[in-house]
């Protein structure tokens, strides 16, 4: 699963009761994104490596995923002025 947190904040994850696979599956998209974005002439940083996170530490990172989308929200005065 991939989320958009803001722009250009991404989070990837996955569940599953395979620990080192899952985290492998992980490694393995960021590579294959990161290629993609090079491709087209972008970069890419990994801010956290894939790690596997207790139920605690997933709602803690909902929660962070949350602030920084409302953050992100427009507001008004945001958009520039159409004369």
């Amino acid at each position: 699963k991939i989320k958009l947190t803001a722009p250009p904040i991404y989070v990837l994850s996955t569940m599953t009761l395979e620990k080192d696979a899952g985290i492998a599956l992980l490694n393995r998209s960021i590579d294959v994104i990161r290629e993609r974005i090079t491709e087209k002439g972008g970069k890419m940083d990994v801010k956290m490596a894939p790690k596997a996170v207790s139920l605690k530490e997933e709602t803690e990172l909902q929660a962070m995923m949350d602030r920084l989308a409302l953050e992100n929200e427009e507001v008004d005065g945001d958009a520039p002025d159409e004369e």
